[in-house]
């Protein structure tokens, strides 16, 4: 998937600052900010979250949304593609509009979600 379009991302789970995963956006992060996007988070139970994205529902997935360096931005992007199992069809990067109107690229689950746990947001530190 190309890196066009916004020079940002919607973290909500192991990508949000002070997290696990947090240091592979951390240095090319020029700012971040608490954001919401409409849609539902899930508990994998396997230590990580998952979101579907979706406009229609009433509950909003809480997170982070980071501003990224746009001269490193298609290298981070492909290398957090990874991180998050693009490649393995577990999900997808897709462009997303925070609740104040603001774009950022996040990935959404392409996997069942009938035996994950819906949580209202990540707070475990249990992170693998």
């Amino acid at each position: 998937m190309s890196a066009d379009g916004p020079v940002a991302v919607f973290v909500y789970g192991t990508l949000m600052p002070g997290r696990l995963r947090w240091p592979l956006i951390e240095l090319q992060a020029t700012g971040h900010r608490a954001a919401a996007v409409p849609g539902r988070l899930f508990d994998t139970g396997q230590g990580w979250p998952a979101a579907l994205f979706d406009d229609d529902t009433a509950t909003t997935v809480p997170g982070v949304l980071v501003e990224l360096r746009r001269e490193w931005l298609a290298d981070l992007l492909a290398e957090l593609d990874l991180v998050e199992g693009v490649d393995t069809g577990h999900y997808e990067r897709v462009l997303v509009t925070t609740t104040d109107g603001e774009a950022a690229w996040a990935w959404s689950t392409l996997q069942d979600t009938s035996g994950f746990t819906p949580i209202d947001a990540w707070t475990t530190f249990d992170e693998r």
